[in-house]
């Protein structure tokens, strides 16, 4: 079994469950250090992982865990929380907003600016935020959601470029329809079953597909991918 990342310190927010748990499984499995999140709602962080509690809308907590990120100084992050919760257009309220723009936006950033100056400083650095289909396929109910993830996009971008020359690679990873208690919860069977016909896979993504992409993109490999938005969704955004 490989171990590309032994002794690299990565952080992964949202690793006790869907898909933030399979990147942390696989970056364990790879050899780093992995220090991941969760919101104390009960689910089992993975072993191996070195366990925070963080509420990413609440701004203590964000502040507290970028103080947290700085003092660890990690060669990878990878911001995987975040927050839908589809609405209506005309039904946006300022404080819908301001919270997914907190999780989905705010909070990436302030972790990566956390991150970066020790990682400038080793000469190395991997910063993966996934983001999410809808930044470049929205749909009805979707107009915050696709507007904090296309945000998050283009910091990434820039982030990205400014970054570069000190070889600290950031790109933006977007899964489509995944197997998660997210989704499972949400919707039935039969639902589920239709969702995974409008996909030309003719199924669901499974969260270890995203976690094999991901740990590649933050691994010794990957060594002139940067600034890029990709997309895991089984050809869903770019043929329907």
């Amino acid at each position: 079994m490989s171990k590309n990342l032994a002794g690299r310190i990565a952080v992964v927010t949202g690793a006790s469950r869907g898909i933030g748990r399979a990147i942390a499984l696989r970056l364990i499995r790879d050899g780093a250090e992995v220090h991941g999140t969760s919101t104390g709602t009960g689910a089992e962080m993975p072993e191996g992982c070195r366990h925070h509690l963080a509420r990413f809308d609440v701004p203590s907590s964000l502040e507290d865990f970028a103080a947290t990120v700085a003092a660890l100084a990690p060669h990878i992050l990878v911001n995987n929380v975040g927050l839908s919760e589809p609405r209506a257009f005309e039904a946006i309220d300022d404080a819908h907003f301001r919270r997914l723009h907190r999780v989905n936006l705010l909070a990436p950033m302030r972790l990566c600016k956390a991150a970066v100056p020790e990682m400038k400083r080793h000469g190395w650095g991997r910063i993966v935020n996934l983001t999410s289909s809808w930044a470049v396929s929205a749909r009805t109910g979707r107009a915050v959601n696709a507007a904090t993830k296309e945000g998050l996009d283009v910091m990434t971008a820039s982030v990205a470029h400014e970054c570069a020359p000190y070889g600290v690679l950031a790109n933006c990873v977007a899964p489509g329809m995944t197997e998660t208690e997210g989704l499972t919860g949400v919707y039935g069977a039969e639902q589920i079953a239709s969702l995974a016909q409008s996909v030309p896979m003719k199924r669901l993504c499974k969260p270890e597909e995203i976690a094999v992409f991901v740990a590649w993109l933050v691994g010794p490999k990957n060594t002139y991918i940067t600034g890029q938005h990709l997309m895991i969704d089984g050809g869903q955004t770019r043929f329907c």
